[in-house]
């Protein structure tokens, strides 16, 4: 029997943009869409206030290089590797190199759309702040892509190393050298220049040249990593069923529980007896969550930064009100996580209690996120 590489990335690919959309069309009927628009139409109203908050001492150059080179350094690779491809594909490894071709072309197509989101975000402050323009500007909107394709096609390289470690020096190779170039062409060529000599264009070729000759051994000596690629692709398939499921049940979401002891200690505080079982359940629940408790904390993270940087009052009124939304959606997903468990039958609560020790738990996390905003505000 032929096998046809090509025409499998076709149909898995098919297949995943089919279920993108199938989603994505939940969103667009949700109200997370809409505050996410809403967030974003705000802070570009008060865009160049917030430019001007920075002050001149900053060393501008310097970090919007920094930004750039941790957005292009980071390059996950989706492959769309199934548990079955383990025992069905991996004796057709070496007919598959079409196959993680496309894989990083579209790995490539991706990113570069954030990339170029970014990049149209750091614009004004590079063009009104540093006053780039002609040949500085072009090379600002070329380099960065030039290096995420370099730092995709590397990293995919890197991912047949069997030590993490190894791998890890490799990929702060990639940053050092993606910060360099960035640095360099950003400043004009006045990164590590002295006299007339370049000297962060002369570290820059250097680094190139050994992590390429490293490649070429790392290419040539190991066989791909399986095991390591389909985690990698079981992580981004959890991250965008999880994100979904905000808005929409999925069925395909494989719940992740971690131990995190340093925060389940917290559970100590509530009295113990059998009126306070469910909350125990529901904290618990919520502190050992594989990706509520994170979204939780990026979410208050998030809001006190845009109530300190936003000017008007009104306007940090309003995105930490948005915040809250965001937040109180989230958290709504736990409960129908829970209640689809038949937790009466483990614990002996009847539903109304469980119902109301979940919105006291909610209550409680939205009034800590309200008061940090608060707090915020007043600095």
């Amino acid at each position: 029997m032929k096998f046809d590489a090509d025409q499998l990335f076709r149909k898995r690919l098919h297949a995943f943009s089919m279920e993108f959309i199938r989603y994505a069309q939940y969103m667009a009927n949700g109200g997370v869409l809409f505050i996410a628009v809403f967030l974003t139409g705000l802070l570009s109203f008060y865009y160049r206030n917030i430019i001007a908050m920075i002050p001149a001492w900053f060393p501008l150059t310097h970090g919007l290089a920094l930004v750039l080179a941790l957005f292009v350094t980071r390059s996950p690779h989706r492959t769309f590797l199934l548990e079955a491809d383990l025992l069905f594909l991996t004796p057709h490894e070496t007919r598959l190199d079409g196959y993680f071709r496309k894989a990083q072309v579209y790995n490539f197509a991706v990113q570069s759309v954030g990339l170029f989101v970014l990049l149209l975000l750091l614009s004004p402050l590079y063009t009104g702040v540093i006053g780039a323009t002609g040949l500085q500007l072009w090379l600002y909107w070329l380099v960065p892509f030039l290096l995420k394709g370099w730092n995709v096609h590397s990293s995919w390289i890197f991912l047949r190393l069997s030590a993490k470690k190894t791998e890890r020096l490799y990929t702060l190779a990639r940053f050092g050298l993606s910060y360099l170039v960035l640095a360099w062409v950003l400043s004009a060529g006045q990164f590590l220049s002295f006299g007339h000599v370049p000297f962060g264009g002369v570290i820059g070729a250097v680094l190139i040249v050994w992590l390429h000759v490293q490649m070429r051994k790392v290419r040539a000596g190991l066989p791909l990593q399986w095991y390591r690629l389909l985690a990698m692709e079981n992580r981004l398939r959890h991250r965008f069923y999880q994100f979904m499921n905000n808005v929409q049940d999925v069925p395909a979401l494989q719940r992740q529980v971690k131990p995190r002891f340093w925060l389940t200690g917290l559970t100590q505080l509530l009295p113990y007896g059998q009126a306070n079982t469910a909350r125990h359940l529901y904290v618990k629940t919520f502190l050992r969550s594989g990706e509520l408790a994170g979204i939780y904390g990026r979410l208050v993270v998030i809001g006190a930064v845009l109530v300190l940087l936003l000017p008007s009052l009104l306007a940090k009124a309003i995105a930490a009100g948005l915040l809250l939304l965001m937040t109180a959606s989230q958290l709504n997903g736990m409960w129908r996580q829970q209640s689809k468990r038949n937790n009466e039958l483990l614990f002996p609560v009847p539903a109304p209690a469980q119902r109301r020790a979940f919105v006291w738990m909610r209550s409680v996390l939205l009034l800590l996120q309200a008061a940090v905003h608060i707090a915020a505000g007043i600095w």
